[in-house]
């Protein structure tokens, strides 16, 4: 029965978030407009770590933290809907800052204070993986804004979005075409191959990727190709995590992080952090089949960022 009742109450959730998002976003405050308080965003592609980063973080203190509040961008610019879950539409994955319009950072900014208002501390941290496709646009959103990259395994990265976009447990009323992984209708992926081969990441190949594994792959190329292209700017603001190292030590990893975004790490708080971390243990698929353009630059970072794990040319 509970099974069965699970994708009503996903659904009730998310209207009653949407409504309560759309309403913060567009009524002005009665003192007057907020000014953006300090902030942090963490990003990857996703099944890189993100999730149990921010569980590590959520109750520190310090910290006001936004886990994956798609109803919060929705709220900001429907554009960013790339799953489809509040409107029908087009949407945009590649984000930069002519994405970004005055409505929005106004929106933006009223949902960011009105939550640090409502739980307290001294920043607001924000996690949603796909951001590491929006820097840009972040970046316009926040200036000066830290960002915090958390770097996986490819092949691992890729053979985990294949296992979550080839079952479909994740159930919503009222979206019997939602893939947990590429939104309704597999609309994110569609996005993902549009906005990619627009933007020159292997226009002449992307269209040949029919598996999960691939399709995981190029998400993972495109992550880390928009990084690279911010790198330079961000200079200092960015901060670049091993997920592999951040399980193998997380209280180090944690500690240094801390330091970093200019927060204490309260002996407390960091004793129950640590126990959510396991060592990270990889696929037993190890080979990835890959277009030759694609599989090249694949195994060039993988060499770069020191992974052992290759992809295989079609």
């Amino acid at each position: 029965m509970l099974n069965l009742l699970k994708p009503y109450g996903r659904a009730l959730k998310s209207y009653r978030l949407a409504r309560r998002a759309e309403r913060v976003a567009t009524r002005k405050p009665a003192s007057g407009e907020p000014s953006l308080p300090t902030m942090a965003f963490i990003i990857a592609c996703g099944r890189s770590g993100t999730s149990i980063l921010g569980k590590a973080l959520a109750p520190h203190p310090s910290v006001c933290f936004l886990f994956e509040p798609y109803h919060l961008w929705a709220a900001v610019d429907p554009v960013t809907d790339v799953l489809n879950l509040y409107r029908r539409i087009d949407p945009s994955l590649l984000l930069d800052a002519k994405h970004c319009t005055d409505p929005a950072r106004q929106r933006f900014t009223r949902q960011i204070a009105h939550h640090l208002r409502q739980h307290g501390g001294e920043m607001v941290i924000e996690k949603t993986p796909l951001n590491a496709m929006r820097l840009g646009y972040l970046e316009s959103l926040a200036p000066g804004a830290k960002i915090v990259h958390i770097i996986r395994d490819g092949v691992d990265v890729a053979q985990s979005i294949a296992k979550i976009a080839s079952t479909s447990g994740y159930k919503m009323a009222g979206k019997p075409t939602l893939n947990q992984w590429w939104g309704v209708g597999g609309v994110k992926w569609r996005t993902l191959a549009q906005d990619g081969a627009a933007a020159g990441y292997f226009r002449d190949e992307v269209a040949s990727l029919q598996t999960e594994q691939a399709k995981g792959a190029y998400e993972w190329l495109v992550s880390l190709r928009e990084v690279d292209r911010f790198r330079e700017s961000l200079g200092e603001r960015l901060y670049e995590i091993d997920y592999a190292g951040l399980t193998a030590d997380p209280r180090q990893a944690l500690v240094d992080l801390c330091a970093w975004l200019g927060v204490d790490a309260p002996s407390d708080w960091l004793e129950e952090a640590v126990k959510l971390f396991r060592p990270a243990s990889g696929h037993q698929q190890d080979q990835i089949h890959l277009p030759p353009q694609m599989c090249q630059a694949f195994n060039t970072y993988q060499e770069r960022l020191g992974f052992t794990k290759r992809a295989v040319s079609d």
